[in-house]
């Protein structure tokens, strides 16, 4: 019945533009095989390769940047339930899943060998045990950007985990103010860092030192609003791509002036359309991954300006 109502849904839904159009779903090679429930999606923009997060089947998925299946980095003793991946440019994973039977981050080399735990070392003495939501790094893969919903911070780390910095993402707020907040995922693009805030439907961009920039977003229900914005991309052009959990749509803002500029597809079954998205990736020829919970699907879209090239290195 709810396959029926979504499909319904999506035929009579508009697409506002025919800039983002969808290519293909990303799947498995072998038949009865699929993505359990893809968590996260991650593009690297060194390699173009694609990572699903596919915590319900315990593994990590890698594809290339047409889309094609290459291989994948099963789960076990050494993590577990994968939430959310960060790749650095020699290739090296920074994988958030369980461990010990603990979530926490876990190093992984670029053949899925377990090289380590990164634990979170410095924090302040008040604070609770961290429980990550997110991670993410910096462009040069020496800095670790980790959402932290329990304190409400996101923590910047070196890559041994000993903090840095850090930003409270609930300022002024009382306690009880402060259970209300939601966050959603951290990426970053060149030198910006997008943060989800779901529960004031807002991404707030950070410098990588975590200075405050901007926020681009405008909480609403109607066309070109924002209801629970779970994560972000940025383009090369200073536009963002934002994914909506609430309203199940793909917007497109401006970050100069905040203004939203379009919005595509909608709820619906139908290829392009979406339920219940969960992350958003861009790599740089402009090409769009969204994952989403229902039928454990990453839809793989072209039609925007690219991510920013990643710096040369030595």
């Amino acid at each position: 019945m709810l396959g029926v109502l979504a499909a319904a849904i999506a035929i009579t839904a508009p697409v506002a533009s025919q800039e983002l159009t969808y290519l293909r779903r990303l799947q498995m090679p072998v038949v009865g095989d699929a993505i359990g429930y893809p968590r996260a999606v991650e593009a690297d923009p060194h390699t173009e390769e694609v990572f699903v997060c596919d915590s319900r089947r315990n593994r990590i998925l890698i594809y290339d940047g047409e889309g094609r299946f290459k291989f994948q980095i099963p789960g076990g003793d050494a993590f577990s339930a994968p939430m959310d991946i960060a790749i650095d440019p020699d290739g090296y994973l920074v994988v958030l899943a369980n461990h010990q039977r603990r979530r926490t981050l876990v190093e992984l080399d670029f053949d899925g060998l377990f090289l380590r735990e990164i634990p979170l070392k410095g924090l302040p003495a008040d604070s609770m045990d961290p429980a990550l939501r997110s991670v993410a790094l910096s462009p040069s893969g020496d800095r670790i950007y980790a959402v932290d919903t329990a304190n409400l911070r996101l923590w910047i780390a070196d890559r041994e985990g000993d903090l840095v910095t850090s930003v409270d993402l609930a300022p002024g707020l009382s306690e009880k103010e402060r259970q209300d907040v939601i966050l959603g995922h951290v990426d970053v693009y060149g030198d910006s860092v997008l943060l989800a805030l779901r529960s004031t439907a807002a991404i707030s961009i950070f410098d990588l030192d975590g200075n405050p920039q901007t926020q681009v977003g405008e909480k609403g229900g109607g066309l070109c609003k924002l209801g629970r914005p779970v994560a972000a991309a940025l383009m090369n052009n200073g536009e963002m791509i934002i994914v909506d959990q609430q309203r199940m749509v793909v917007t497109r803002w401006t970050v100069q002036g905040n203004r939203c500029r379009d919005e595509y597809y909608g709820l619906g079954n139908l290829p392009g359309f979406l339920y219940f998205p969960l992350d958003v990736a861009l790599d740089g020829q402009g090409r769009l991954y969204v994952s989403q919970g229902y039928q454990g699907r990453v839809q793989m879209y072209e039609g925007m300006a690219p991510a920013e090239a990643p710096p040369r290195l030595p």
